[in-house]
């Protein structure tokens, strides 16, 4: 996945310059729009996506929807591309499978409940209702046009915003922030000191909020490595600082990146001269090499939505109009 330039983060010189591509971009994506029609499954399929390139908190939304509506629907799947990962599917995914056929994400999600990778949306959908599924949830996609969804999610992630707000390759957008509301049936911004006025540009009726916490699967030292390969590594860096953890030594890596031995050696090198914690994302440390993971103290992801009872319920609602 691409790295999020630095002029994206306000317009410059630079952004100004690639609008002309930008605008070639947004006729291709209109274009594709128009020829392509939405497939109907059969079953209701509620989409969660961003409208920037880069992390904006949808694996972890996923996984809070799939628990909210637990109780709501006998079979629950979430069907995903399985980006990067080297099998087309469909196919279900299983825990013991390795990211490097399935991907990273998708692994994650087979913690939580049925999971469906697939290349083709489409054949993805109809395999899972033939596997008994009574609510697909795409992870991505509001961009796409493949299968026909009943209910589209927008998240935004405060730390990573929409930048600029210009389209791909002049910023991060993937489409017109007014197209993105209107194709929406709410939105969901994660941001724990919430205020309004910052999210003026948004008008929409149906908005809710939330923010992230860090569960640790060991007791840390008093200061630590930290290392990611997200989409938004920044985010994970001030999840960390939000949550006390003294952070000697930050490393980034590109998204979806899969490291190597010497990588992780060297980190974990590092940290036993100095006598610091190693610790990383669930989504990290499954690409880690397994003779080096007792090493490795887990910060995993867990969101908390404000009114997550109401957010239910109107979800339900949307579903069986």
């Amino acid at each position: 996945m691409l790295k999020a330039p630095l002029f994206w983060k306000k317009k410059s010189i630079i952004s100004f310059f690639l609008l002309p591509f930008s605008f070639f971009y947004y006729l291709g994506y209109l274009i594709y729009r128009l020829s392509k029609k939405e497939v109907e499954i059969g079953k209701p399929t509620l989409c969660i996506g961003n409208i920037v390139i880069g992390g904006a908190g949808k694996t972890p939304l996923v996984i809070k929807i799939r628990q909210l509506l637990s109780n709501d629907f006998s079979k629950i799947f979430v069907l995903t591309r399985g980006y990067l990962g080297e099998k087309k599917g469909p196919l279900i995914v299983k825990k013991n499978m390795h990211y490097k056929d399935v991907g990273d994400e998708s692994l994650i999600h087979a913690k939580y409940g049925s999971t469906c990778i697939s290349k083709n949306k489409i054949k993805g959908a109809e395999f899972c209702k033939k596997n008994g599924a009574d609510l697909i949830i795409l992870d991505d996609g509001l961009q796409s046009i493949n299968v026909k969804k009943k209910m589209s999610l927008l998240v935004i992630d405060s730390s990573y915003g929409i930048k600029n707000r210009f389209l791909f390759p002049s910023g991060p957008l993937r489409q017109p922030t007014n197209d993105a509301l209107k194709s929406c049936d709410a939105i969901v911004i994660l941001d724990k000191n919430f205020n309004k006025k910052k999210y003026e540009f948004i008008s929409h009726r149906n908005i809710y909020t939330g923010y992230r916490e860090l569960k640790f699967s060991k007791k840390i030292k008093n200061k630590v490595i930290a290392f990611s390969a997200l989409g938004n590594n920044q985010n994970f860096f001030e999840n960390l600082h939000d949550h006390k953890v003294k952070v000697d030594e930050f490393i980034s890596f590109p998204d979806h990146h899969k490291f190597s031995i010497i990588e992780i050696k060297n980190i974990i090198e590092k940290s036993e001269k100095k006598k610091l914690s190693v610790i990383c994302t669930r989504k990290d440390y499954i690409k880690v090499p397994d003779k080096f993971k007792k090493k490795i103290c887990v910060a995993d992801l867990n969101l908390r939505i404000n009114n997550s009872e109401k957010l239910r319920k109107f979800i339900l609602k949307t579903l069986k109009e």
